[in-house]
């Protein structure tokens, strides 16, 4: 997740996987690093209106933001298909577009699906995992899709998570995931070999990177970006 939005949008996006398209010499086109806004804008809005992306996806929180940005940038076309025999159901009707989206969220029909989809045609399909779990990505692209894109998965509280969550190091991620165990920072420090002042010190850093100083709300951030279970 993470919000995938960020392909046209704003959200932390990051590109896990590509590979070569029918046809062409280089890697898919169109995915997007994160800020990477610019090559977006350049496309022109003329070529933008004849473009039909499908959008394959069965949570409507995730689906619906997705769908906007795309508006936004100018895309002509959006099909929404919020289930696989939704998605069936177009691919019957011999309707091929430019670029199809598919959620991880399918789960084991994911694969089938990018395998219709290649089959009738449609040239490029990103597929969108709300999180960086390995698994589904590898099967992903053993499927056959052009790339795949991780963010935050959509929601309503995504907006309150401050981007600088993705800059925590792994120390202080290891410190916040121990905070979240109620341990206090001599414990910690025990634990990672460390001082209760060099604890105090990264608790300050972290706080300073989520813009809060409260532990429990530091707590809270972290869990809501999937950087903590």
């Amino acid at each position: 997740m993470s919000d995938e939005t960020g392909i046209f949008g704003a959200g932390p996006v990051g590109v896990v996987a590509g590979r070569r398209g029918p046809g062409t010499s280089q890697v898919d086109a169109g995915v997007m690093l994160p800020s990477q806004r610019a090559p977006a804008a350049a496309v022109p809005r003329s070529n933008l209106r004849v473009t039909t992306v499908l959008l394959v996806d069965p949570d409507r929180a995730t689906r619906e933001p997705l769908k906007a940005s795309l508006t936004d940038v100018g895309i002509g076309r959006i099909v929404e298909a919020p289930s696989v025999a939704a998605a069936e159901e177009i691919i019957g009707r011999q309707l091929v577009g430019d670029l199809a989206l598919v959620s991880l969220q399918l789960g084991t029909d994911t694969a089938r699906l990018v395998h219709l989809l290649r089959e009738a045609g449609w040239p490029r399909i990103i597929a969108l995992a709300p999180t960086a779990e390995i698994g589904p990505v590898i099967d992903a692209v053993g499927s056959g899709v052009s790339g795949v894109l991780i963010g935050r998965r959509a929601n309503p509280s995504a907006a309150a998570i401050p981007a600088t969550i993705h800059d925590l190091s792994s120390r202080e991620i290891e410190v916040i995931r121990l905070v979240a165990d109620g341990r206090s920072n001599k414990w910690i420090g025990d634990q990672l070999s460390l001082s209760a002042l060099t604890v105090k010190s990264h608790l300050a850093r972290i706080g300073r990177k989520l813009g809060t100083g409260d532990r429990a709300h530091m707590v809270a951030l972290a869990m809501r970006a999937g950087v903590i279970a």
